[in-house]
């Protein structure tokens, strides 16, 4: 079984909050071989809403029938469907593959080199959206601002590359700071599962940049 261990602790889940094994089967039975990493991740966390569901969408199976492709298996989507990410169908033998993302579904390009990499990522951009504490609004902030959580807060490691561009920090398994690039500045937002850890963050970082 996969570790989501980093995933629960953020999101403070106890619990298997997952779908089933004739779900699995179901896809399974339309898409053939399915990575275990994938088979786990349904199973252990793919019901939980605030992790799947509170900006961008995991792809429940029923709904898979519908981003049917010829070269890749969908499973994630954007919240306006701008861009979806896919597993490519030579890597659905392996265990942990890579993940695509695409804009139109014919250009596509690799985001993250496993898929642990790209569920933890999108947990920790969910964590905004989803998590008791967090602040009201984004904050445009500058490359000094940056430069300067770079230098006071752990970096997560794991990042979108090729869509927006977003960075996480934090220097707590229940907290996160993500960074997005916009044009020449940045926008941060930011938010934690531990009302403490967030008044630490927050007496920092509101006092970056200005609120848009």
């Amino acid at each position: 079984m996969t570790d989501f261990t980093m995933i629960k602790k953020l999101f403070r889940i106890t619990k298997r909050n997952g779908f089933s094994h004739d779900e699995i089967q179901t896809i399974k039975n339309n898409f053939g071989e399915l990575p275990q990493v994938f088979i786990d991740y349904y199973l252990e966390l793919g019901k939980d809403e605030r992790l799947n569901h509170t900006q961008d969408s995991l792809i429940k199976p029923e709904q898979l029938q519908h981003f049917k492709h010829n070269e890749y298996l969908i499973f994630y989507c954007e919240n306006q469907r701008v861009c979806v990410w896919g597993i490519h169908k030579n890597d659905l033998s392996r265990s942990n593959p890579p993940v695509y993302m695409s804009y139109d579904e014919k250009v596509w390009k690799k985001d993250f080199e496993t898929l642990t990499d790209f569920f933890h990522a999108m947990a920790y951009l969910q964590t905004v959206f989803a998590l008791e504490y967090g602040c009201e609004s984004f904050y445009s902030i500058e490359q000094t601002d940056l430069d300067f959580i770079r230098e006071n807060f752990n970096n997560k490691v794991i990042s979108f590359r090729h869509w927006i561009g977003i960075e996480f920090y934090g220097n707590y398994d229940d907290s996160i700071i993500t960074v997005m690039k916009n044009n020449d500045s940045f926008d941060l937002i930011y938010a934690s599962s531990d009302k403490e850890h967030f008044d630490e963050m927050d007496r920092v970082l509101s006092k970056l940049g200005v609120v848009i």
